[in-house]
């Protein structure tokens, strides 16, 4: 088992005055990861791909301003900048959205309908809890669980 490490009341003071009494580091020095600089890197990406240049060459680009990614990186970079960032983000639409889209929207809800649940449905007017699906084990028998609250 690992023993906790201790140090005197003096030496942390010490490092706590130390790092009081650094200097202000400028901008262009700050760390910035590639998740943030794709945030402003994105349209230019884009921009790029749209010329005809691969994700690949993209990163093969960076390598002499002494960024080393892939192009593997920069794709999970740009798809986590455009969550939650608005519309027109690459974001993928909801489910209702892709079936409107696909066999004439027969299955598709109505925009303003709401959200149907699997947990309750309306008989004749009575909201009936529905009670789970017994599993079926691999001897052939329901599997069910040990409480009726889960």
């Amino acid at each position: 088992m690992p023993v906790a490490r201790v140090y005197t009341k003096s030496q942390w003071e010490a490092f706590a005055r130390a790092l009081d009494a650094l200097p202000e580091k400028p901008e262009a020095e700050h760390g910035v990861t590639v998740r943030d600089a794709m945030k402003d890197m994105r349209a230019r990406v884009r921009a790029a791909q749209v010329k005809g240049y691969t994700l690949e060459q993209i990163a093969e680009q960076a390598k002499p301003h002494g960024i080393d990614i892939t192009a593997g990186t920069i794709r999970y970079a740009l798809r986590a900048t455009g969550k939650g960032s608005g519309a027109g983000n690459g974001t993928r639409p909801s489910s209702g959205a892709r079936a409107a889209g696909q066999a004439g929207g027969a299955a598709a809800r109505q925009p303003d309908a709401p959200p149907r649940t699997n947990q309750v449905r309306k008989d004749g007017g009575k909201t009936v809890t529905r009670q789970p699906i017994p599993v079926q084990g691999t001897l052939g028998f329901a599997i069910r669980p040990d409480t009726d609250d889960l």
